[in-house]
């Protein structure tokens, strides 16, 4: 929206504009369909910024001479607003066509939607739910908006104006001199003021905005409404609160990768779930962690491997031990392009890593009823919070050339800890560069169970994920999700991507005693 337009969209809701005034911005209105959509979207943040703010009676907001005498009144209150809004898109918008779509897919490295498929050039999504479960996709809407979408995201399109980042990585950027562009996220509301911005969905919920160029207006129903200019980032917490925040340069992708003339994607790098239990055998004792594997059982290992093309180089051969202080993981993984991490913080595991998620309360048993409390399951059940139930991510960072670990608690994935004291992990590539081993060992105490952790013939939940990265370490190239429930009714409806979200998708893991 250009400052013209913004000023006559102000005078319209003040009641300031005089006759010429309004018959001018009748007559933009008219002429352009861009101008359409962002007066209707200003007056769509109008009403609920009213709506948010009202007090215990209802709030009334005045509306120009010429509206309230056609339409009969002098005073509407907010919820007319929506009516007004219907009137005013059929008197505006009757003569433009119906648009076939939002946005267009004008660039793809790796992409693939939730269900597997892949993303597809010059698609044109229109408004509703789109989810990626890997890949980095840039999207441009009929208003010249780009916007760069980085897998694992779902993201609601509802206009070529506004848009619900619902989790993942959004970067937006608008043609020089416009503005007005709309992200919404859980409990903060993104208004473009001509600009270039990231904004985020982590999957404990919290939201974050970063400017790198312009401004934007943050708002929440919690927090003072915020300007932020070039440098400056606000996170919002799952309460509704707003604070700055440190800004860090790479935290998102800002441009596509280049991507080679001939490049072919050969098919989804993927996988279908083959294995529904693995076993954890007795460790022995004593474990030393360098990457050998001399010490392990290997009765217990299983492979998981994505889909041809694919099987015979992008695998998982995964191995689970425990004693009474430690659980051990170990796994070794195919990967043409092996330990090349570099991502962002709050996307580690997109550069390449593996994760595995355990159910450490041996009172829960199997299968697991909790969930994280989103969309798909607003009322969590009573084992959706508890702390012993873990994502353990395993990385090697190519920056500082060390192993790294994250543990997340929850299914909200809270209480993130990174690399806390008391583990060890190693990588070793392998020989001929297409692969590495990883070797780790976890003392239970960071996955709150030291006093009381699994034991020989328990059987508790469990899930696999591996994830591969680009040539740079950075955008999620595919992933590997395995050890789920047979039940088909536990993962109805639910893409593969998000089990881990999801208590009922995971697997089994037996814990095995000492082999005598």
């Amino acid at each position: 929206m250009d400052q013209e337009l913004h000023d006559l969209a102000e005078g319209y809701i003040s009641d300031t504009l005089d006759d010429s005034q309004l018959a001018h911005l009748e007559q933009r209105l008219a002429a352009s369909e861009e101008d359409r959509l962002a007066f209707l979207s200003y007056l769509e943040i109008h009403s609920s910024l009213a709506w948010e703010s009202r007090g215990s009676q209802e709030s009334v907001i005045p509306f120009p001479t010429a509206v309230r005498s056609r339409f009969r009144a002098w005073a509407l209150p907010v919820a007319a607003l929506v009516t007004l809004l219907a009137v005013l898109s059929f008197l505006f918008l009757r003569s433009a066509p119906s648009p076939t779509g939002i946005a267009t897919v004008r660039a793809n490295l790796h992409g693939l939607w939730a269900d597997g498929s892949p993303v597809r050039m010059e698609a044109v999504l229109t408004a509703g739910i789109w989810e990626l479960q890997s890949g980095l996709v840039e999207l441009e809407t009929s208003t010249g908006t780009t916007l760069l979408l980085e897998g694992p995201a779902s993201i609601r399109l509802n206009d070529k104006l506004h848009a619900r980042l619902i989790s993942g990585n959004l970067v937006v950027r608008m043609p020089k001199g416009r503005s007005g562009f709309v992200v919404d996220l859980p409990k903060m509301k993104i208004t473009d003021l001509g600009t270039e911005f990231g904004v985020s969905v982590s999957s404990d919920g919290e939201s974050r905005v970063q400017v790198y160029d312009g401004k934007v207006r943050a708002e929440s129903k919690e927090s003072p409404r915020k300007e932020l200019a070039a440098g400056e980032t606000v996170s919002c917490s799952t309460d509704g609160r707003m604070a700055f925040a440190e800004f860090q340069e790479d935290r998102f992708i800002r441009t596509f990768p280049p991507v080679a003339p001939n490049y072919q994607e050969g098919g989804p790098l993927y996988n279908r779930s083959t294995l529904h239990e693995v076993d954890a055998a007795a460790a022995p004792p004593s474990v030393t962690i360098d990457g050998s594997l001399m010490e392990w059982d290997r009765s217990v290992a299983f492979l998981s491997a994505c889909q041809p093309p694919y099987d015979k180089t992008y695998f998982v051969n995964g191995m689970m031990m425990h004693d009474k202080r430690n659980l051990y993981l170990s796994a070794e993984v195919g990967d043409p392009i092996p330990m090349r991490n570099t991502s962002r913080a709050g996307a580690e595991f997109a550069g390449g890593s593996v994760i595995v998620r355990i159910c450490a309360d041996r009172a829960m048993g199997w299968p697991l009823e909790g969930t994280q409390a989103d969309a798909r399951s607003p009322e969590p059940s009573p084992d959706s919070t508890s702390g012993k139930i873990s994502s353990i991510v395993m990385w090697y960072d190519a920056k500082s050339g060390q192993p790294q670990i994250q543990i997340l608690s929850g299914f909200g994935s809270a209480g993130r800890q990174i690399n806390p004291p008391g583990w060890e992990g190693v990588f070793r590539k392998h020989p001929d560069g297409h692969g590495y081993t990883l070797e780790y060992r976890i003392p239970w105490t960071l996955l709150n169970c030291g006093e009381d952790p699994p034991q020989a013939g328990d059987q508790l939940a469990g899930l696999w994920m591996a994830h591969w990265s680009d040539e740079a370490g950075r955008v999620c190239r595919g992933q590997l999700v395995d050890v789920t429930n047979p039940d088909p009714a536990a993962i109805d409806g639910i893409p593969p991507y998000i089990f881990f979200q999801n208590g009922p998708c995971w697997g089994k893991v037996n814990y095995l005693p000492i082999r005598r």
